[in-house]
């Protein structure tokens, strides 16, 4: 199963940061535009709050962005929203009288790790502000 968090609390800063200018935005109101569950939105803002990328208040929901949609990349939101942070695991208890088994590990994790740096990388040169250039 693949996790959704990412794409989710993009979609919820995405709609902070075209909407914040008119109004104070709700979970409910989040919710109504991916189409899920306001609880759902609602743990993940607390997470995007505790990141620091959002600014909330309790009588009116999210004020705004903390910072910038140009500074907010997706890697900020991808080490906010998720909790398991590695890309890719390693099944372990592999047979080390194996040929493969004795080595898969070891040939997994240099490649795993590469993917991983690659991919944080690509995620830290795009902003929030790449993505909702194409809403505006």
């Amino acid at each position: 199963m693949y996790s959704t968090k990412l794409s989710v609390s993009i979609h919820i800063l995405s709609v902070i940061a075209l909407v914040e200018e008119v109004q104070p935005v709700t979970s409910e109101y989040i919710a109504i535009s991916i189409n899920t569950n306001p609880a759902l939105v609602r743990r993940l803002m607390s997470r995007l709050k505790k990141a620091k990328l959002i600014k909330t208040s309790t009588k009116l929901g999210v004020t705004g962005l903390a910072r910038s949609a140009e500074n907010i990349s997706l890697l900020d939101i991808f080490l906010a929203a998720e909790d398991n942070r590695e890309m890719f695991s390693i099944h372990g208890n592999s047979n080390p009288n194996c040929p493969v088994g004795a080595k898969i590990e070891g040939t997994l994790k240099s490649l795993y790790d590469n993917i991983q740096t690659t991919t944080e990388e690509t995620l830290s040169a795009i902003t929030l502000a790449d993505i909702i250039k194409d809403f505006i």
